[in-house]
């Protein structure tokens, strides 16, 4: 690998928000670098990933304690959560199990490669199995499945009511068996294009559109494929009214004021007509008399209101399809 492909599966591994901060300290050359490298990665095996963590380890300050201790943080972080007692507890469940639950280890796996070893089970098997999913996750994989299974698991997913725990039991342990003598449990879905536009999404819109221009050169179809799924800020107001009004609750005036003081005539009126109409007054006096502010500040308000829609969106608040398209859906 190179140092390129490691930064990317190390970055990707620990995930967005730790990402964007990474990105925050470095030159848009290294950012454009190592987005292309995620983009193109693919399935990473779980011991790639732990070569390159432990490598990266090795490699850190010892004196920072950087990875250093990990079971004693776990015990203090759970003792301060939880209580020592029930630290206890989950501390000993831990270590005497070889891994995690059988949703865990699901939801850490591409919905298709789950698809493609599901569709060798029962319709009853694979409906009992993904109804424990996250709705998300569970309709991804039954779109991957055959076109002949997927109306049948559903019509056996609406019937699942009750299930015996021991019936459960049994299901759980046949398939993580299964999975882990085709070694499938060590394939994790941990690159492709929506794990770059994860990251854009926490970047800031100068630093985007820069890494964007720079991909249109470089790599053109990669470029495209990113602004098809980026949800911008723009893109907010071609939802319906009514889910525009709950996300404007979540906004403080401050912030709105901010974020649509470049904004179209159109985007104005769509945030007026969805709000109070004192709010609205409020905010129109506050543009007047506002000034001229840096574009940094507006794209920086315009950033935190689409960080509050992608909460919501995890909450299930708020559900969006076709992001950065026209055909947006609530």
């Amino acid at each position: 690998m190179t140092g390129t492909e490691k930064a990317a599966i190390l970055l990707l591994y620990v995930g967005t928000e730790a990402t964007s901060k990474v990105f925050q300290h470095m030159e848009d050359s290294e950012i454009k670098k190592i987005s292309q490298a995620m983009a193109n990665l693919g399935h990473v095996t779980l011991p790639v990933i732990q070569e390159v963590v432990e490598e990266f380890t090795q490699i850190t300050n010892p004196e920072s304690g950087f990875f250093s201790q990990g079971d004693e943080f776990v015990r203090k972080i759970l003792e301060k959560a939880l209580g020592p007692q029930k630290a206890e507890m989950l501390l000993q469940e831990l270590s005497t199990s070889n891994f995690g639950d059988l949703e865990d280890i699901l939801a850490n796996m591409d919905p298709k490669t789950i698809a493609n070893f599901l569709s060798q089970e029962h319709p009853q098997t694979i409906a009992v199995i993904v109804a424990k999913l996250r709705p998300k996750q569970t309709s991804e994989i039954i779109s991957h499945l055959p076109q002949e299974l997927q109306a049948e698991v559903v019509i056996r997913i609406a019937d699942v009511d009750q299930v015996s725990p021991e019936i459960l039991s049994d299901i759980d342990d046949v398939i993580r068996k299964e999975l882990t003598a085709m070694g499938g449990i060590q394939r994790f879905k941990v690159g492709g294009v929506e794990k770059v536009v994860e990251m854009f999404n926490h970047l800031d819109r100068s630093r985007e559109k820069r890494i964007l221009d720079s991909l249109d050169v470089m790599n053109p179809p990669l470029a495209e494929a990113i602004r098809k799924h980026l949800f911008t800020f723009d893109d907010i107001f071609k939802l319906d009214d009514r889910t525009i009004q709950g996300i404007m609750r979540e906004v403080s005036n401050d912030t709105l004021t901010l974020a649509i003081k470049a904004s179209s005539e159109e985007v104005r009126e769509k945030v007026f007509r969805n709000i109070s109409s004192r709010a609205a007054e409020m905010i129109k006096e506050d543009i007047e008399v506002m000034g001229p502010v840096r574009l940094s500040d507006v794209e920086k308000a315009q950033t935190e209101i689409i960080k509050i829609v992608r909460k919501m969106e995890e909450e299930g608040k708020v559900v969006l399809a076709g992001r950065g398209a026209d055909d947006v859906l609530v």
